[in-house]
């Protein structure tokens, strides 16, 4: 997964009942005495092609059969057409969606003795952990964060996000009196991104192994979330946050900052290349604030999405998947995947990220201090679905903080 969530180009051809694209140039005539191993992402031909040369180059006797297919339903589908149709790629991308039924139905190789797993964070291995056995390789991850107005923040006396969430909200109130808009996000497009970041900081201070919430038989992520949420509530019981604002999606959130009418939003590292075209915005980034000075400052972040081994391979082939997998962790790749854009958390490696970004890469991205509810909960769609539509529920006042968490949760159970 990229950080820039730019618009994929989409070449493809109908295969397996999904969108395929087959790569031409790899298992073409000269390649009979090779192995062939057989490789389906969700990055396409354009973002795929320099990794597979390169790799082929180093490893002249094994020839990628590259296949591709969109994220994220289509690409799911496809690869569960193909598992159960006994056509499995030898390599394929394992990530929220889908790791669940990739490990209850054994289709993943057990890499986490691989030596190529050494140099991977531990934050990345985690997201695909279970029972202490991680079943996917993933090399990078992003981190949100505030972004905020410079010369807005001046107005009120402000040089800097405050680092606790109790002088964030009176910072809010001091912009507030000084005839400044605060802060705005978007509830419209999904949930607010700061409860997370809560809910990951107290996980971490309570010692929860948070690999091990999906096996739980009563899945509770409304009732574990509850006291951020009403954390998080304060921005509207204080009317820092007017709750009109509801239906404001993100691309109206940006606009507004853009044009210099509100002070601070909460987005990630996919928007930057918008603020610097922005002519004459005086913009920084800046670490979520933290729940207390009791809590380490977490994000809402993730790992990208992990490559994942066929659990049959076995030979020449089970070999050569190793190899790929060892080079995509290599040195070679983790600089190309650096200059594509992603924030690579490899332990022996660091991206090159733009300078607003430095202080939530170095302290957040790298440290692996940022949480996702949807990562570690069984159903995450049903759960995306859910706190989505309790959340504006919520902010609108139809509903309590309590009322919220039960209501998610019954959502829950019954699509268990």
């Amino acid at each position: 997964m990229k950080l820039q969530q730019s618009t994929r180009i989409i070449m493809a051809s109908l295969a397996a009942g999904a969108l395929i694209l087959p790569l031409a140039s790899c298992g073409a005539g000269g390649n009979a005495d090779k192995i062939k191993l057989s490789y389906l992402s969700w990055n396409n031909e354009q973002a795929s092609k320099p990794f597979i040369d390169e790799f082929e180059k180093e490893n002249p006797d094994i020839s990628i059969d590259f296949s591709y297919s969109p994220p994220t339903p289509e690409y799911i589908q496809t690869l569960q057409t193909r598992l159960v149709g006994n056509q499995a790629p030898d390599v394929f991308v394992i990530t929220s969606e889908n790791k669940a039924d990739l490990m209850n139905n054994h289709y993943v190789k057990d890499l986490t003795d691989e030596p190529f797993m050494k140099n991977i964070a531990q934050a990345n291995k985690d997201f695909v952990t279970r029972d202490g056995k991680v079943y996917g390789m993933s090399t990078s991850s992003w981190a949100s964060g505030i972004v905020y107005n410079k010369d807005l923040l001046k107005k009120a006396g402000t040089q800097e996000v405050p680092k606790t969430w109790d002088d964030f909200l009176a910072a809010c109130a001091k912009l507030k009196k000084a005839g400044v808009t605060p802060y705005l996000e978007t509830v419209a497009d999904g949930r607010s991104r700061i409860p997370d970041a809560f809910t990951g900081a107290k996980f971490a201070k309570d010692g929860t192994d948070v690999t091990s919430l999906a096996s739980k038989s009563r899945q509770t992520p409304g009732e574990d979330e509850k006291q951020a949420i009403k954390e998080w509530m304060k921005l509207y019981d204080q009317n820092l946050v007017t709750r009109d604002t509801v239906g404001m999606s993100a691309d109206d959130v940006k606009t507004q900052f853009v044009n210099g009418q509100v002070a601070m939003i909460c987005t990630g590292p996919w928007d930057f290349s918008t603020f610097q075209q922005a002519k004459g915005l005086n913009w920084g980034y800046a670490q979520m604030p933290a729940l207390s000075s009791d809590y380490e400052p977490y994000s809402q972040g993730s790992p990208s999405p992990g490559l994942a081994i066929y659990s049959k391979l076995s030979g020449d082939r089970l070999k050569a998947a190793e190899k790929f997998l060892a080079f995509m962790s290599g040195k070679w790749a983790l600089k190309q995947q650096s200059r594509n854009g992603d924030a690579v958390t490899a332990t022996a490696f660091d991206s090159k990220v733009v300078g607003q970004y430095e202080d939530v890469y170095t302290k957040n991205v790298k440290t692996g201090k940022y949480f996702l509810m949807n990562n570690f909960y069984k159903k995450p769609d049903v759960f995306e679905t859910a706190t989505k539509a309790e959340t504006q529920q919520l902010v609108q006042g139809k509903i309590s903080a309590d009322q919220w968490a039960k209501n998610v949760d019954a959502k829950m159970a019954s699509a268990q």
